[in-house]
């Protein structure tokens, strides 16, 4: 089963957009063609990832369990932001902050956004992986400039130069990759796919696989949000939406990680070792880690807080991948638990902007009195994404800590310390939003907060969360993420 079906029914529910004339019937209409579009493509993965059906791979489409993985993660993601964009946006329209015009744009760029997510991870062929990373690149930029205003132009305008400019690196290492396949008697198109490039590892020039990598895997970085490259990802966290800002960090950052990983694998088979390409995620990964431990102590907006966890996130998955044996096992397992928990923060985080009207951490007050379930649905993400048990995210820093403290044990404590700066500053910041008291002089609506849609949302991602840590601890659920981190890393012989 080819990805046509769902390239198909995501190009109609963006099309409709255009064509529908009723607000209520745009949104019913992206809700409900995401949600089957979503559909597909579990149908599609979920038999391999599984071990249903055998992985399988042609000159276009690239079918094993990593991608299989990812694909999930995406249709998940881009079904749970088409249920809260629902709410949202329908809620942003009633009260004038986007017209009709602005409500047709955000979700006909909302399904090329996720529909060019789905084919970078499920592509073979290199240059239509980098066609479609930077397809999420042009349509996700108008949606962070949607509200038209100076922060979010100038946010807009941020995200699409620098990632723009690194996705055009990483074209370099991808026609690099493509020269030096070539010269080992492959032809045609074969030159630029992944399985091609697999099996020919070995004869590849390790110069020329050098230089490839080391361009792919800066200009990547970009779009991965790693230091020094993150300074597009808190304002464009901030600034967009709140469905699309969890599409960002619960899952558009790992889609660019997944290239890198694909080429890396690409590398180490050509370098007959992962330990040069290894020093590159150590690097990185560290500083990715302890610059946002200083940055969050002085955050006052929430979701900029949120995007500096993204870019501390990305930094344990890159740290976690350049450790041997097991370190792979807990980027794949930590990879899933951030995308869960993290889209779930910025639902929460959109509730939040709806009832109170603005982003400042010092403006929200009393938030576990007049929003309650956000409030405590808020407070477990947070927990959740700090690594407290039973997080999925605990038995992934628990797993990488394993390794890292036998080979690096200064770096681990580092980090370690850098972790507990973070929980520190996001569990001060939210215990003041959830229980400071309000001003008596704020006049506020006294209406207490319903249940809603995106709580039911948060709900299904916490119980995945919380449910995960237990069937990861299981050996079914090891042989599982055993199966999907082989895919991604180079085992020597």
């Amino acid at each position: 089963m080819t990805p046509i079906i769902t390239i198909i029914i995501i190009l109609a529910a963006a099309a409709l957009t255009i064509l529908l004339k009723n607000e209520k019937q745009i949104r019913l209409s992206s809700l409900f063609l995401a949600v089957l579009g979503g559909a597909t493509v579990f149908a599609m993965v979920l038999p391999i990832l599984f071990g249903f059906s055998m992985s399988w791979s042609d000159s276009v489409w690239l079918f094993d369990n990593f991608s299989a993985l990812m694909a999930s993660l995406v249709a998940f993601v881009y079904a749970s932001a088409a249920v809260v964009s629902f709410r949202y946006i329908g809620h942003e329209h009633e009260e004038g902050i986007l017209s009709l015009n602005d409500l047709k744009l955000y979700f006909g760029l909302f399904h090329i956004f996720a529909l060019c997510m789905i084919i970078t991870v499920l592509a073979n062929n290199t240059l239509l992986l980098w066609m479609a990373l930077e397809g999420t690149t042009l349509s996700s930029t108008f949606l962070v400039g949607l509200y038209r205003k100076k922060t979010s132009a100038e946010a807009a305008w941020k995200y699409i130069i620098i990632c723009s400019t690194g996705i055009s690196l990483g074209l370099l290492g991808v026609l690099l990759f493509g020269y030096a396949s070539s010269l080992t008697g492959v032809s045609g198109s074969e030159i630029f796919t992944l399985t091609s490039l697999f099996q020919n590892a070995h004869l590849i020039s390790v110069d020329i696989v050098k230089w490839a990598f080391v361009f792919l895997f800066v200009g990547f970085g970009a779009k991965l949000g790693l230091v020094p490259m993150h300074i597009w990802l808190p304002d464009a966290h901030s600034n967009a939406p709140s469905p699309i800002s969890g599409m960002f960090s619960g899952i558009l950052l790992n889609i660019a990680l997944y290239g890198i990983i694909r080429f890396r694998f690409v590398s180490d088979l050509a370098l007959g070792s992962d330990q040069w390409t290894g020093q590159l995620f150590l690097f990185f990964g560290v500083i990715s880690i302890l610059v946002p431990a200083f940055m969050m102590l002085v955050q006052s907006n929430y979701k900029r807080m949120l995007a500096y966890s993204s870019v501390e996130h990305m930094g344990i998955i890159t740290f976690a991948l350049s450790l041997p044996g097991i370190g792979a096992i807990a980027a794949v397992i930590h990879m899933i638990g951030h995308t869960l928990t993290k889209s779930m923060l910025f639902f929460g985080a959109g509730e939040i902007l709806l009832n109170y009207k603005t982003t400042k951490t010092a403006n929200i007050k009393a938030l576990a009195k007049r929003a309650p379930f956000t409030a405590v649905m808020f407070l477990l993400g947070i927990l959740a994404i700090i690594a407290l048990p039973p997080s999925v995210l605990f038995v992934s820093e628990y797993t990488m800590f394993v390794t890292a403290f036998a080979v690096h044990p200064i770096i681990s404590l580092l980090i370690l310390s850098s972790l507990s700066v973070i929980a520190y500053a996001m569990l001060r910041s939210t215990m003041g939003m959830l229980f400071s008291e309000e001003d008596s002089s704020t006049n506020h609506q006294s209406i207490r907060e319903k249940w809603n849609i995106t709580h039911s949302v948060m709900v299904l991602q916490l119980l995945l969360v919380v449910g995960l840590t237990f069937f990861f601890s299981s050996d079914n659920g090891l042989e599982f993420i055993d199966s999907v981190a082989k895919d991604t890393i180079y085992i020597s012989k």
